[in-house]
């Protein structure tokens, strides 16, 4: 089978690749920081992403997946009664003021954690869901080793900096930006708490206040937490969501909240402006005609078995090259879905794609009176 090259090329490469570059100044205004879009994990912007830091308040978000994920599988209800501990009670740092013997469900202790960052609720729903805080935090490591966040190290379920310097919670940008994509992906849900500014607690005589300032301020900002400790800095995941694209950016060790939210702000500004989600190639999308040999039809039209989708700049979709590997010919019979050959799509030196391209309908071979009739 004879193989022919078609190079299909988008935009010359006359010019080097310009891909957008987002400028956080001389000296950024923060520790460790990381932009990316949610569903494909394509890094935008990263400084000093793997560095381990004190993430505080937003290591609820392991919190958050480890309970959702035992929701989904049916072992907890966010339906169930919690009666509070004594222990649970006791905790410090932001909380909702529960007292020993009050009973709340699971339900309204998430939101508790999620939306005021609630360290009290945090622990009474560890000591629900797995007995003690220090089983729910063998939990929380283990899920963080199976998501390959392997610089981060849980040591309390709430992210309060109350142990001695480097014995404490650690994690990084990259890190916190993978338990966002899980949650994202698998658990939307937490985005209905993580977007809701205020609610009523306790029978309307609290109210749950948002700790995330950003909440209608930024144009599709729906989540996901804040963090803040001497130890940490001030510290925020975020996401946003606009057209059909949704980013998510962390933030640790600003020095301020102000802060925070300007360089939250500027980041997810920057990667809207300049980024859009660009489908080059199409489930369907024709492809072109292979010639069959002796098939009772003369040709067979291939069509792309993908739908590819790349986060890029309007400078760098015009310079996608692409690359069809199709046989010169294909001795018949075929059958629908048959892979008859393949397209590379690339940009620059990256390899962003390789796609299969299949027969669009089976079609059989001649038999010999067909044959014996096309030499007359």
């Amino acid at each position: 089978m004879h193989i022919r090259s078609l190079c299909v090329v988008i935009c010359l490469f006359s010019v080097p690749l310009q891909a957008a570059v987002f400028d956080p100044g001389p000296k950024p205004p923060y520790a460790a920081a990381i932009l990316l879009e949610a569903e494909s994990g394509t890094v935008l912007f990263a400084h000093h992403p793997d560095r381990q830091r004190s993430p505080a308040s937003t290591q609820k978000l392991m919190l958050q997946l480890v309970v959702l994920e035992l929701v989904k599988a049916g072992k907890v209800s966010l339906d169930d009664k919690v009666r509070i501990s004594r222990r649970a009670a006791r905790t410090n740092g932001s909380q909702v003021y529960l007292k020993k013997g009050e009973v709340f469900t699971l339900r309204e202790l998430m939101e508790a954690a999620a939306i005021a960052s609630a360290n009290d609720a945090c622990v009474a729903i560890a000591e629900h869901v797995s007995g003690s805080t220090a089983s729910f935090v063998r939990r929380m490591n283990e899920r963080a080793q199976s998501l390959g966040m392997h610089d981060t190290r849980v040591v309390n379920v709430h992210g309060l900096d109350n142990t001695p310097p480097g014995k404490g919670n650690l994690s990084t940008a990259h890190d916190l930006s993978k338990i966002a994509r899980e949650l994202l992906a698998h658990h939307p849900e937490v985005l209905q708490w993580s977007s809701t500014r205020r609610k009523p607690f306790r029978n309307g005589k609290f109210t749950l206040r948002a700790t995330n300032k950003l909440l209608g301020r930024f144009q599709g900002l729906d989540g996901l937490k804040t963090g803040y400790t001497r130890r940490a800095g001030s510290c925020l995941v975020s996401t946003a969501m606009r057209r059909d694209m949704r980013l998510i950016s962390v933030i640790l060790g600003a020095p301020s909240t102000s802060v925070r939210n300007r360089e939250t702000r500027r980041l997810l500004t920057w990667g809207f402006d300049n980024f859009s989600r660009v489908p080059i190639v199409e489930t369907g999308e024709l492809m072109g005609k292979v010639v069959l040999n002796w098939g009772i039809e003369p040709e067979v039209r291939v069509l792309a078995q993908d739908t590819v989708v790349a986060v890029l700049t309007p400078e760098q979709k015009k310079q996608l090259v692409r690359h069809l590997d199709l046989p010169e010919e294909f001795t018949a019979p075929v059958a629908a879905g048959t892979e008859l050959g393949k397209l590379r799509v690339s940009l620059g030196d990256s390899l962003l794609a390789v796609v299969p391209i299949h027969a669009e309908k089976s079609i059989g071979r001649m038999g010999l009176w067909d044959k014996l009739m096309t030499y007359f």
